[in-house]
């Protein structure tokens, strides 16, 4: 499976600006050698919240991005809008990757490829680790508006895959244990994403290695099926 490119990185080639409502902001097209305001705000902003947290000024953003001061209310409402967008943009991605692994059709193999695969990146840019340093500040102690991301994209990938792995072990609804495989399983995967700086210093240029990433994806995958069979046996045997 070909490595995929980092989820901050996808969402950057694909964001499109959103006025104040949350809905694209049409315009006109930016001149030949403009500045990209949107994804200028962006980097700034990630990079700022990650450095400062949320107590970041719009003037500090819009100074770092070499933008007006009405920059951010132009393009994303305010600061709460940039906010959302900084982190939105990421989980989308992430989402539209992971998007169809409870179709029926897949082995469980196909269905944690999807669901692991697209954390396994080979390369980190500055922005993107900006980006995993909000989010590991977020894990700590979750604002409002990662609480709503949350609830609106990442819950029900989890709900879903909970699912699944009720129809692969056997059983009609997920308890507790099914919740606490499927935790496992995740964190497997976020460790070399949300992880990927300890990680360098403990086993420096390890994951440099071209077609590294891919291969701990695959191992990473043989070790969830492995799980879920214990867990599946483990219930049989009970």
């Amino acid at each position: 499976m070909p490595a995929s490119k980092p989820p901050a990185r996808r969402a950057r080639e694909a964001s499109v600006a959103p006025g104040a409502d949350g809905a694209p902001r049409a315009g006109r097209r930016p001149r030949q050698g403009a500045v990209d305001a949107p994804a200028a705000l962006l980097s700034a902003a990630a990079r700022l919240f990650a450095e400062q947290g949320v107590a970041t000024t719009t003037r500090e953003i819009c100074a770092a991005a070499g933008l007006n001061a009405g920059a951010i209310h132009y393009h994303f409402g305010d600061k709460d809008g940039l906010y959302r967008a900084v982190l939105a943009g990421p989980i989308e991605a992430m989402t539209a990757e992971q998007a169809g692994f409870d179709d029926p059709s897949l082995s469980l193999r196909d269905v944690l490829r999807r669901v692991l695969m697209p954390f396994m990146t080979e390369d980190i840019s500055a922005d993107e680790r900006a980006v995993m340093q909000i989010f590991l500040n977020e894990m700590q102690r979750p604002s409002p508006v990662f609480t709503q991301l949350f609830r609106e994209l990442i819950a029900p990938i989890h709900h879903g895959m909970a699912q699944v792995l009720c129809r692969h072990i056997g059983i009609p609804a997920p308890d507790a244990a099914v919740h606490q495989l499927l935790y496992g399983l995740q964190a497997m995967a976020h460790d070399y994403c949300l992880s990927r700086s300890l990680m360098e210093l403990m086993t420096p240029h390890w994951l440099d290695e071209p077609g590294q990433m891919e291969a701990v994806g695959e191992r990473l995958v043989d070790w969830g099926l492995a799980l879920v069979e214990h867990e599946r046996r483990r219930r049989c045997l009970a």
